[in-house]
């Protein structure tokens, strides 16, 4: 890795570390065809914004009420009421990008436009946001991107030097007025881009593929359920891959420590596990946060298609 003159990297999170839509909150109480159509006549791109720039969203749905009629109440305050709906998962490898920055000791900040009466949804559910050391959220601050004035904010709050900070963005607006007080702005089209960039930038090195196989130990009963619904909704024993933000995996001379720990009251005939060969351009970081030795985390679900059991040896 060449010297580093960036110190700090700032993400935006929608569409960069999360995936949000808001079409399926509208549809708990429209037709989905019709949804598309109702955002247009409500011009929900722009009454969003202003939520995100700190109006209450009483208000702004107050607004819409009047300039539409009371018929459309229930619609209107569709997208609040049932907002988790939107947050559809993790962006595909931005975790595993995340991942890598903190190992090399770069310090992570968030920027996003949201408002902060349904941020904490998000906070909530998504583990992979304690990774941040703090996330400035306009709708609390009363300010939005593209303006200037909330990258000037956050250049004040965190003690920034604008000149060693990258802002990463899926919006051009954004970058624009990122760039506009001397961040150096990267606009997100997808984890790979972005990784390639950093490296440009002297902020990561050449990517380092996890030596393979790694393995996921769960139980019989999990593994089966998983198989019927068609994904593995789990990043370890009775916790949530959203919840981590990973998967947890283990090198082979790993996996019998883990078993010990996870599930000690079960037997082999119980248990099930899964062998994963890394690809290229697999989302796996190995890292050891707090374990006292390097583990394998997969940035994204576990692939059914691709992993096998195999015989628990022992």
């Amino acid at each position: 890795m060449s010297e580093r003159s960036f110190s700090t990297v700032v993400f935006d999170l929608g569409a960069v570390v999360l995936g949000w839509d808001p079409v399926p909150a509208f549809a708990t109480v429209l037709p989905a065809e019709d949804v598309p159509a109702f955002l247009d006549k409500i011009d929900f791109r722009t009454w969003n914004h202003t939520q995100d720039a700190g109006r209450p969203f009483e208000a702004g749905e107050a607004l819409l009420v009047e300039q539409h009629g009371a018929e459309h109440t229930e619609a209107i305050q569709a997208y609040r009421l049932h907002f988790p709906k939107t947050l559809t998962g993790m962006i595909p490898g931005t975790g595993a990008v995340i991942a890598e920055l903190q190992r090399a000791g770069v310090r992570l900040l968030a920027l996003t436009n949201w408002s902060h009466e349904t941020f904490p949804h998000a906070r909530r559910r998504f583990g992979l946001l304690n990774r941040f050391e703090d996330i400035l959220v306009s709708g609390a601050e009363r300010l939005a991107k593209p303006d200037p004035a909330i990258f000037r904010l956050l250049i004040e709050r965190y003690g920034l030097e604008a000149g060693r900070t990258v802002f990463v963005d899926d919006v051009a607006a954004n970058i624009a007025g990122s760039e506009e007080v001397g961040l150096t702005g990267i606009q997100f089209t997808d984890a790979a881009a972005l990784r390639a960039r950093l490296v440009e930038l002297g902020l990561l090195g050449p990517w380092q593929p996890v030596p393979g196989p790694v393995y996921h130990l769960t139980d019989a009963e999990t593994w089966q359920a998983a198989r019927a619904a068609g994904e593995f909704p789990w990043s370890t024993r009775d916790v949530p891959y959203d919840s981590e933000g990973y998967v947890h995996l283990s090198f082979a001379g790993q996996v019998e420590g883990v078993r010990k720990h996870l599930y000690p009251e079960h037997a082999d005939a119980d248990l099930v596990l899964l062998r994963l060969d890394p690809e290229p351009g697999d989302p796996i970081v190995a890292e050891d946060l707090g374990a006292g030795e390097p583990y394998p985390h997969l940035y994204a679900q576990l692939p059914l298609e691709r992993v096998r059991p195999e015989p628990l040896s022992g």
